[in-house]
């Protein structure tokens, strides 16, 4: 137990120094704005109390209360902006610290013993029993401890290992002491830099000696403040978070090499009740391994076809867990698997939990992702896992991918990618006799697809942040002027006209922008979005495209980009070597990333 609470403080101290700090660093940074010493100590130290309160206690509140799991978050958020107020606008300040100072005088009158022993109601700091007014000039301990509590609920930190265990140990006994200590730890760990950086802030601060400088940069942190909290308020701080993880340089291998050290493995699985994973049969002579404990569900904005759902209330089920999104062409050809699995064996206890985690920006809004449900004719579970907290619990890093849970809540397969389908039912089939089940339907075989080109052209992205194989020297991000190329090599790219480059996408700004791409394949794909509607006109080496078309695009060639999604542009006879061009008839068209089939 020892070396996995000093595993877990040093995961702490890793992770508040990682890039996915970032996010809240002017928040902190701004504690120490009003020159209070003590407010970076109260802030650090609610940020350590709610962070280990809510990891250990935040499913059992959100089931108990009924509330969405977006509540939590949402009442840290508004906490944060008015402590941007406070710093900003001087009468919301007195107005925060007088009813923060009540909270405070108010448990001081429960806890203050009277000379008899019993508990008084005198206020700290009152003479003859009469309570005196909170300073103005320094922050209530109330005012510091809330907003740190705030930045606790707000704040995401980059999940390991160790992170993973503890929050599905929080989960599955959120009352045991070792869940506590490692909770704790971790906390702790990751608060210590925090206060470090803090307290850099108010040293910063002092050197302001001059008393409007100060003023302004108090004020300046306020407005700062008030931007991170509308950041926070429309999700764009998890998307920064994931922005900036990779952009930055992976210094956490080490960490994570530390965290999945046998012995640091082993004395997990003592914790959890189970003995190590060791890629061996299970007691019971099935042939699939046990793979550890299932990582609870984390850190969901929303559940869709279903109430909020825990592994804990799927004990004694045969779970499916199944990592998408809705704009990747190969999570798009697994659905019907999928979906077919969970119509044939949801009676015999199988149950199937579809957790969206978004690729792009418009793949985080609820509306679009019901629509994809809709339109692929999804009926099982979809957990919205936007913040990337249950793909990180698991430490995933595929679309599609696939992990099946036994009755008792252990990992016993995991496949990743396309194919194997029959592999894939067999395991859950297995599982269900496992569990009790030896009436099921016959298995259907796999129908033969057809295979996959080694030479086909790879996925590639067209934003700035990812993009690959542009046929020239790519752009910063802006309005630029492009000139088609005359020949474009296999897998290479050019633009057309007038574009808007931006990280993740390119916008068309004028009527006749066109797009090429010269693939190797027997279906083109490409992720598009625009306001309102925009029509184009999709050619394969000049002429308009062949006459069986798509779902997408008529056998005049023509196409209309509306909605954010996968649009389906090519399917020829075969696999072939040619070059597509989009022509837009007007401006708005945004393009994502190109996909390819065989």
């Amino acid at each position: 137990m020892l070396v996995l609470v000093l595993v877990a403080f040093i995961a702490g101290l890793v992770t508040a120094v990682s890039p996915c700090v970032l996010p809240i660093l002017p928040i902190v940074l701004a504690t120490g704005a009003d020159g209070d010493r003590r407010r970076p100590y109260l802030v650090i130290a609610g940020l350590v109390a709610s962070f280990t309160f809510f990891t250990l206690a935040s499913v059992q509140i959100i089931s108990a209360l009924g509330l969405p799991s977006s509540a939590l978050r949402d009442v840290a958020i508004a906490i944060i902006a008015i402590f941007g107020l406070t710093l900003l606008v001087p009468a919301v300040s007195e107005l925060f610290e007088r009813a923060t100072g009540r909270l405070q005088r108010a448990g001081a009158r429960l806890m203050t013993p009277s000379r008899s022993g019993s508990l008084s109601f005198a206020s700290v700091g009152a003479t003859d029993g009469e309570p005196t007014a909170p300073s103005p000039k320094r922050a209530s301990i109330a005012g510091g401890l809330l907003t740190g509590v705030g930045l606790g609920l707000v704040w995401t930190p980059c999940a390991g290992p160790i992170l993973g265990a503890i929050t599905s140990l929080a989960v599955i006994s959120p009352g045991s002491s070792s869940t506590f200590a490692l909770v704790l730890a971790y906390s702790i760990g990751a608060g210590l830099p925090l206060l470090a950086i803090a307290q850099g802030g108010r040293a910063m601060m002092g050197r302001l000696r001059m008393r409007s400088a100060s003023k302004w940069a108090t004020k300046a942190f306020g407005v700062l403040v008030l931007v991170t909290a509308g950041l926070m308020a429309v999700g764009a701080d998890t998307a920064l978070s994931a922005d900036l993880t990779s952009a930055f340089p992976n210094w956490t291998d080490g960490l994570q090499s530390l965290e999945r050290a046998n012995p640091v493995q082993a004395a997990l699985s003592q914790l959890e009740g189970h003995d190590q994973a060791s890629g061996q049969p299970t007691p019971n002579g099935s042939e699939l391994s046990d793979l550890g404990p299932a990582p609870e569900f984390t850190g969901i904005d929303h559940w869709l076809n279903s109430k909020p759902l825990t592994l804990a209330d799927l004990r004694g089920k045969v779970v499916l867990v199944d990592f998408w999104t809705y704009s990747c062409i190969n999570c798009i050809r697994t659905l019907p698997y999928v979906e077919g699995w969970y119509q044939k064996y949801a009676s015999d206890g199988l149950i199937v939990v579809g957790v969206h985690s978004p690729e792009f920006a418009f793949e985080h809004d609820t509306g679009n992702v019901s629509a994809a449900i809709a339109r692929f004719g999804i009926t099982y579970p979809v957990a919205q896992d936007n913040e990337f907290s249950t793909w990180n619990a698991y430490s995933n890093e595929y679309w599609p991918a696939d992990y099946l849970i036994d009755a008792s809540g252990h990992i016993r397969a995991e496949h990743f990618g396309e194919g194997d389908y029959d592999g894939t039912e067999a395991d859950i089939r297995a599982l269900l006799q496992e569990a009790g089940k030896s009436a099921l339907p016959s298995q259907t075989a796999e129908p033969a697809g057809a295979p996959i080109a080694g030479s086909q052209s790879p996925e590639t992205y067209l934003g700035s942040a990812r993009q690959s194989d542009f046929a020239g020297a790519y752009p910063g991000d802006g309005t630029h002027a492009f000139q088609l190329p005359s020949k474009l090599d296999l897998n290479s790219w050019g633009l057309g006209g007038t574009w808007d480059v931006a990280s993740q996408y390119i916008t068309a700004t004028q009527a006749g922008d066109k797009l090429e791409f010269s693939f190797q394949a027997r279906d083109v794909y490409l992720v598009m979005s625009a306001p309102g509607s925009v029509t184009a006109h999709v050619t394969i080496g000049g002429v308009t495209a062949p006459a069986q078309g798509t779902e997408d695009v008529s056998a005049s060639g023509e196409l209309t980009v509306s909605s954010a999604r996968l649009y389906h542009l090519v399917h020829l006879p075969a696999s072939a070597q040619a070059t597509l061009t989009i022509t837009f008839d007007a401006p708005g068209a945004q393009a994502f990333a190109f996909t390819f089939g065989s």
